[in-house]
């Protein structure tokens, strides 16, 4: 298999990623020509394209089950800087993922703001479900509290410290509320974000209510997520992430902790149709200030229903065995849209003669 991974900021590395990805592995779609059904985890949606040439010759049907969104967050990337160039672009990826999700037997997003975007795209109404990602439940789960410091609230953000969490809005809350000795932010991980992070702390001079401190294994975050009073969920004001659910909120959830949640759309929803935090505007530091104040002044019992909420809110609609069994019946619908192998074979021998 020729793969050329690339991670970096360079348009034309990534690009040749992604195609290289689905060029390798479309040379051994015949391998599966047997199957029912393929189950397409569609991020970046050039992984589609091996399903889409099995679907061709051998009638095999595939589920998309979408992660991102594209055009949206390739566009937003700013990989392409040139608006006419951004445009042509989103123009094709926008006509190649209609294609696929013609050729989809259904399309799942991870929230229903997905789902409804997806549906207003034009993608038939009886193609599209939705389907929570669910955590290791196995390593997030409810921990004691490991914390011995009751004098201080401890509002925590445990993950990658990225562009896209727009996390420079939880300093400036910081700053705001910079004359509260109880009150502290800790950012547990790392990403490219960070050395602008620590700057900024450093020139406001908030190193007394603001740590960073080092990634955890994913065994230890249990214990970590519990070590705090809160968890903070962050990400960026951009519409390309209003139907977006970060991992760290089912993990918040799945561990049961209190939330304050600044992030937009479906991830805000959610948090407040399950009672369990404050959700607010995201890009806005002195609303997630309040918001910090409103969760300190809580008391514990309080946080602790917040908690409890999210928890039950996670096991009845986001879990493994909920998001298992949906993923399981969409897959067994589909299963009816198999098609004959045009070509008659359905053995990896024959089809590789």
């Amino acid at each position: 298999m020729l793969h050329y991974p690339s991670h970096d900021d360079s348009a034309a590395k990534r690009i040749a990623s992604y195609m290289s990805f689905a060029a390798s592995t479309t040379a051994f779609t015949a391998a599966l020509a047997g199957c029912d059904v393929c189950l397409v985890y569609c991020t970046p949606a050039t992984v589609a394209i091996p399903a889409v040439v099995l679907n061709a010759l051998a009638g095999v049907p595939f589920v998309l089950y979408v992660q991102d969104l594209w055009p949206d967050s390739v566009t937003a990337s700013g990989f392409v800087s040139n608006p006419r160039g951004n445009h042509f672009m989103a123009r094709q990826l926008s006509r190649y993922c209609n294609g696929i999700y013609r050729r989809a037997s259904a399309v799942v997003g991870i929230s229903p703001a997905m789902s409804d975007l997806l549906r207003a795209r034009g993608v038939d109404e009886h193609k599209v479900a939705t389907v929570y990602n669910w955590v290791d439940e196995s390593v997030f789960k409810p921990a004691p509290r490991s914390n011995s410091d009751s004098s201080r609230f401890e509002l925590m953000y445990a993950g990658g410290i990225g562009e896209v969490q727009g996390l420079e809005n939880a300093i400036e809350a910081m700053n705001a509320l910079r004359d509260r000795d109880d009150v502290r932010l800790t950012f547990v991980g790392r990403g490219v974000a960070e050395p602008g992070l620590r700057r900024r702390v450093a020139e406001l001079g908030l190193e007394h209510s603001v740590r960073f401190c080092p990634p955890r294994t994913t065994a230890d975050m249990a214990g970590v997520i519990a070590s705090a009073d809160a968890q903070l969920v962050s990400l960026r004001g951009d519409s390309f992430l209003a139907t977006t659910l970060p991992s760290k909120l089912q993990a918040s959830m799945a561990c049961g902790a209190p939330i304050i949640c600044a992030a937009p759309g479906a991830a805000a929803q959610l948090v407040a149709q399950a009672h369990a935090g404050i959700a607010v505007e995201p890009d806005r530091p002195s609303a997630l200030a309040g918001a910090i104040a409103g969760m300190a002044a809580a008391s514990k019992e309080k946080r602790a229903v917040m908690g409890r909420n999210g928890l039950a809110y996670y096991n009845r609609n986001l879990s493994r065995s909920v998001g298992a069994a949906r993923l399981a019946d969409i897959l067994a619908r589909a299963c009816a849209d198999r098609r004959p192998n045009i070509l008659k074979r359905t053995t990896r021998e024959s089809w590789y003669g």
